[in-house]
């Protein structure tokens, strides 16, 4: 009975795609983006990722129009989801004649294997059949190679990478290599653990493990050669500046990741270039304010006030970093007469990925059915064709102006309001931080936030923190 409500849930997914498609093209959307707005409303729906809504489209249109008896297989119960997917995702560069001759004998080996055994069998059944026609596939299958991070548990990354089976291989035994050579028996890593480091040492350009068994003369360490310097990747961190400061221990916001603790940012910050936003831009001088308002492009504060303040994305279900999104204006610009109205300012502003700021610029023109609502506290409403509402928040100013200060904890775990030294040796980033908080904050406007966390921070700001000297701030 699942599986048959999840084949049910796949093609009304399917469906759906196909009648917004049909909608937008009768209505002058172009073809190659026709109907992607469907992901999202999906999405809204059902409160999954867009990436999981795509994926739930791509295999109900396979399962109608290439893999008829996985489809019926999946409609009856006889297989699920896992077994649908791991069908479609094996097949998907398969010719039509060669789908005739494997398809139903997979989708009838599928109802007693696991989705593991069907793509290995799968694949093998495939060499088999057409073994000339492999070079072809594995070549189409190449082109889908990717690299992609995301976000794990406990301030934790998961590398996510589909590569040639040769490079994949050779990026391995490189690790491998590295982590039984580089160290000696008594580095207290994992070979796992020290494969991981691998990894990150190959990206830093070092190139190579240093060994942490404790020993001077340890002889893997004494090689001769000498170890660059690793190189510092661009990293942005939006956090409060109490925090920063120790004041604080309020988590902050990595671009692209999400929430970390307060300890690792600080470790981040302690040799990082600083932008400092206050919760309320700094003054300008009204004739360039107007000015700057009428010009399409925004000026780098404001640009920067509105990234560090969304965060993300403001579409419902979407997590690309503001970095990576356009700058997209709420009410749009009049190129012929500026004046008329869509100012560019941070009011007017906010970050949608290239995909949603099309979705947006469609509905504007009337042609998709959604409504998007930017009200006057950067909460953004969006109203799908088929009557679904989510209001999304800017992600970031949660991140930078804490409502609900957490006072940092002490060695023993135990929360001190007298204790506002920083929990790690500073450094001379914080330190400087340390001394912009003293500066901008009373001495009693510190007493008073030491004896009552009820009350807002003395100080509202973000500081967003890239570690190499281009400041780009999300």
């Amino acid at each position: 009975m699942i599986a048959a409500a999840q084949a049910e849930e796949i093609e009304l997914m399917a469906q759906l795609y196909r009648l917004r498609r049909a909608q937008q093209l009768a209505l002058g959307v172009g073809a190659l983006y026709a109907g992607e707005d469907a992901a999202t409303e999906i999405g809204m729906a059902i409160k999954v990722s867009q990436r999981s809504a795509d994926g739930s489209i791509a295999l109900g249109l396979g399962l109608d129009e290439r893999y008829r008896a996985t489809r019926e297989a999946f409609a009856a119960g006889r297989i699920d989801l896992p077994r649908a997917r791991a069908i479609s995702e094996t097949l998907v560069n398969a010719s039509a004649e060669l789908l005739a001759t494997v398809e139903p004998r997979i989708a009838a080996y599928a109802e007693h294997a696991e989705p593991q055994r069907v793509r290995r069998t799968l694949r093998r059944w495939l060499l088999e059949a057409d073994p000339a026609g492999q070079a072809a596939r594995r070549k189409s299958a190449e082109a889908d190679r990717y690299v992609k991070v995301t976000a794990a548990e406990n301030g934790t990354a998961l590398l996510e990478a589909v590569l040639p089976a040769a490079g994949g291989q050779a990026v391995y035994e490189r690790l491998r290599e590295m982590a039984s050579t580089q160290c000696c028996g008594q580095d207290p890593r994992t070979t796992g653990q020290r494969r991981a480091d691998a990894l990150v040492a190959l990206a830093d350009g070092t190139g190579r493990l240093t060994c942490r068994c404790g020993h001077g003369t340890c002889p893997r360490n004494q090689s001769g050669e000498s170890t660059p310097t690793a190189r510092k990747a661009l990293v942005q961190v939006g956090v409060s500046a109490e925090t920063l400061a120790g004041l604080q221990d309020n988590p902050a916001l990595l671009a692209g990741f999400g929430a970390i603790d307060a300890d690792l940012a600080r470790q981040i910050a302690r040799h990082a270039h600083f932008d400092v936003i206050t919760d309320t831009d700094r003054p300008t001088a009204d004739a360039d304010a107007a000015a700057a308002a009428l010009r399409y492009r925004p000026r780098a504060r404001v640009a920067a006030r509105v990234r560090a303040l969304d965060g993300t994305c403001r579409a419902p279900g979407c997590s690309v970093p503001a970095a990576a999104t356009d700058l997209d204006h709420q009410d749009r610009f009049d190129h012929t007469h500026p004046e008329s109205g869509g100012p560019t300012t941070e009011a007017n502003l906010g970050c949608r990925c290239r995909r949603h700021h099309r979705l947006k610029t469609i509905a504007d023109n009337g042609s998709n059915g959604w409504q998007i609502i930017h009200h006057p506290d950067r909460t953004v409403e969006w109203r799908s064709p088929s009557g679904g509402s989510v209001t999304t928040t800017p992600e970031g100013a949660r991140f930078l102006f804490p409502r609900l200060p957490i006072p940092p904890v002490t060695a023993a775990g135990v929360p001190d309001a007298a204790v506002v030294t920083p929990l790690i040796d500073p450094g001379p980033a914080l330190n400087a931080m340390t001394e912009l908080v003293h500066v901008y904050c009373t001495p009693t406007q510190r007493r008073r936030h030491n004896q009552s966390r009820r009350h807002q921070p003395a100080l509202r700001s973000v500081v967003v923190l890239p570690s190499r000297d281009t400041v780009l701030p999300f």
